[in-house]
């Protein structure tokens, strides 16, 4: 029994059991497999990495020669818009004066509406005013002179 007590706590001897558990271990888990998945892992995201990475800089590069541009075409495109503003604005104004124009238009034919209306109003009054002078006058005039009233008479019925 020391004997095997002896073997058991020697160094070599657990040395040696740990090197046959890690063989039974390492043909069980077959670890070469694992590690050569691994390494095809790590070669893949490599060539991933460098994929992107070569995308990476064709969008850098387009996006340089976009910016190369971009002040011509800022330029560009305020010279369309002050062009598209001065057209509209032209055609607004251009716009606002035929209003302007129909607007005098009506209102001159709306004042010579009631220009004719005021005058023919006028015309109107002045007539009555005249048919009432004129009925005063007459009977001013037949009440001076009472013969004038039967010589009226005699010619209406002269008439009849």
């Amino acid at each position: 029994m020391n004997f095997w007590n002896a073997i058991v706590q020697s160094n070599t001897f657990n040395f040696a059991v740990l090197l046959l558990i890690f063989a039974v271990l390492y043909k069980k888990l077959n670890i070469s497999d694992t590690v050569e998945n691994l390494k095809q892992q790590i070669i893949n995201k490599i060539e991933y990495a460098k994929l992107e990475r070569e995308q990476a800089k064709q969008k850098l590069s387009s996006a340089k020669k976009l910016a190369e541009h971009l002040d011509d075409d800022i330029k560009q495109r305020l010279n369309d818009a002050d062009k598209r503003a001065a057209g509209l604005s032209n055609q607004i104004i251009k716009n606002a004066q035929e209003q302007v124009k129909l607007i005098e238009k009506n209102v001159k034919n709306v004042i010579i509406g009631e220009e004719k209306t005021l005058s023919t109003q006028l015309s109107d009054k002045a007539l009555k005013a005249s048919i009432k002078l004129a009925k005063q006058k007459i009977i001013k005039t037949l009440e001076e002179n009472p013969k004038l009233h039967d010589k009226f008479i005699e010619e209406s019925i002269g008439e009849i």
